[in-house]
């Protein structure tokens, strides 16, 4: 820079810097040839392999945004400071696949996520067990979203129609990880009688979710017997629960289960860091790339301390081994 500037004599130096002007001119990729001459029209074979290459890696940054860093830095000479990460390493996403336990009888927080009736809605119970958080889930799924972006009733021709890779719901569907409905909107009742159905084998505390659409999910849980917790600032409980989301896909704390339904939700979840350090949970995609089950996890998270490592049996043999 002294050199460009004049404040040093050149001494047979030429700076030559070839980069983007601005951050988003990353998006057109006719300007990519700014920080890389070589891809200028008319392209040699080289180029066109080298451009190729560069293409598919910034189609690749749509599934995964954590390379973006790296990405700015090595093909555009533009180092950015990207404060959006994966909330957790794919590695760490897998380990999740751990045998669930036996959790019959035991006490466990209700969680939904249903933020949309129009689209997905999930529904879980997160238990604590010797250290660790499991999480028994479902979703519904209206027939008609999973049409649209999804390929749900072209089974055939979901691969070729480029759809399949955001979301194998038929897939999901047979391994009884969620459910399709052909309905104009998800009807909450669905959720109600999930909720009713596990009770018959767990203990549900209580049932914590958002206020989006509490108002038409509160009253007939309540009716079905369940107390209710309402979630008035969801994005607060993000930033609260931070590192003990991050502690716990670290040391393998979760326990989905094999449920590549999870898992898939888990992934399509964007960190963002605001400007006052807090963080908050995001899609990395608003319409395909759904997150509700992991944002239900993270609601049974904020209360599962109220909840015993022990099943019924387990507390009643402590107090017959206690010697009054």
């Amino acid at each position: 820079m002294k050199v460009l500037t004049g404040d040093a004599r050149p001494n047979a130096l030429f700076p030559f810097i070839c980069k983007l002007d601005a951050e988003n001119e990353v998006d057109d990729p006719d300007n990519w040839e700014k920080a890389n001459p070589m891809l200028s029209e008319p392209r040699s074979g080289y180029a066109q392999g080298l451009f190729d290459t560069i293409m598919e890696e910034y189609d690749d940054l749509e599934d995964d945004p954590s390379n973006r860093e790296e990405f700015m830095t090595k093909r555009m000479n533009l180092p950015v400071t990207d404060l959006e990460r994966s909330v957790a390493k794919w590695e760490e996403i897998e380990a999740t696949n751990q045998p669930m336990p036996n959790l019959l009888d035991r006490e466990c927080i209700g969680c939904l996520d249903f933020a949309s009736i129009r689209d997905f809605a999930a529904c879980g119970l997160v238990f604590k067990h010797e250290g660790k958080y499991p999480f028994i889930t479902h979703s519904f799924v209206r027939k008609e979203f999973a049409d649209k972006y999804y390929s749900y009733s072209r089974k055939h021709d979901a691969e070729m129609a480029g759809k399949r890779r955001f979301a194998p719901i038929r897939e999901w569907e047979k391994q009884e990880l969620l459910t399709v409905v052909d309905e104009a909107t998800i009807n909450p009742k669905h959720v109600v009688d999930w909720f009713l159905e596990k009770s018959k084998y767990y203990n549900i505390k209580k049932i914590i979710a958002d206020n989006f659409r509490m108002e038409i999910l509160k009253e007939p849980l309540e009716k079905a017997g369940f107390e209710v917790e309402i979630i008035r600032n969801p994005r607060a409980i993000h930033s609260l629960l931070a590192p003990r989301v991050e502690m716990g896909f670290a040391n393998q704390q979760f326990i989905f289960g094999d449920n590549p339904l999870m898992r898939w939700y888990t992934n399509n979840v964007l960190v963002t860091v605001k400007n006052d350090g807090n963080k908050e949970y995001k899609k990395k995609e608003p319409i395909r790339r759904k997150t509700d089950g992991f944002q239900a996890f993270v609601y049974g998270l904020y209360r599962v301390e109220e909840i015993s490592d022990l099943n019924i049996e387990e507390s009643l043999d402590i107090l017959d081994a206690l010697n009054f």
